[in-house]
């Protein structure tokens, strides 16, 4: 259980909300309530279009949410064990749990309207987003081109005829290579604009991504 629940707020990290999941809070207003002149979409045609402006407000929606992700968390930490256990205490840590979730909506409601995005918006973002930054970094991960050229320089440095048995290798390395540079893939998907509006950002958006695996994992700087 413990990782279950570990693992569901892993996959809704810096994703798009659902609407079942808002509560409302009559103090302070519907949770989904957008900003003003922001409308989500009944039906969108064809993929989200990424505007600088939208890139913008959702990378800051991004830092807030890792603002308040860390807190949330700690409310789960020790529910798996409970549940787990069959205690009689079980029922009233599922309870605690679900508070966490609520506060987890609440704290996504607040940030979309302090950056004027629609729940429509940051669904939008996230799947253009993931799509290209995940990417990026499982190719700065793999250092597939630091590998490539070592491959190239071991293959310059072997006779001709040894060269050749090397080449399919060499050819397949580059391809990699190649993938994760063009983000061929994304751009099919998404459009060229898209994938190149998010690269302007690729940095800041790599790093809210890489901080979102240490308040993930627990891990420190």
């Amino acid at each position: 259980m413990r990782k279950v629940l570990w693992g569901l707020w892993v996959l809704m990290a810096f994703s798009g909300c659902k609407k079942a999941e808002e509560v409302s809070d009559p103090a302070a207003g519907a949770v989904g309530e957008q900003a003003p002149g922001v409308h989500d979409d009944a039906v969108v045609a064809g993929p989200y279009t990424v505007t600088k402006e939208k890139l913008d407000a959702y990378v800051g929606y991004q830092r807030r949410m890792l603002e308040v992700y860390g807190t949330l968390l700690k409310g789960l930490q020790n529910l798996g064990a409970l549940v787990d256990a069959g205690t009689p205490e079980a029922m009233a840590a599922a309870r605690e749990g679900l508070k966490v979730v609520e506060a987890k909506s609440k704290a996504e409601a607040e940030a979309r309207k302090e950056a004027k995005l629609s729940e429509a918006d940051v669904n939008g973002l996230a799947e253009v987003v993931t799509a290209v930054i995940s990417q990026r970094q499982l190719g700065r991960t793999l250092q597939y081109e630091e590998e490539l050229k070592k491959l190239e320089a071991l293959q310059a440095r072997l006779p001709p005829e040894q060269q050749q048995g090397m080449a399919e290798q060499v050819a397949s390395m580059r391809a990699q290579v190649d993938a994760f540079q063009k983000l061929s893939d994304a751009r099919r998907d998404y459009g060229d604009a898209n994938v190149d509006i998010v690269l302007t950002r690729e940095e800041d958006l790599i790093q809210n991504y890489q901080e979102m695996l240490r308040v993930f994992t627990g891990t420190r700087r």
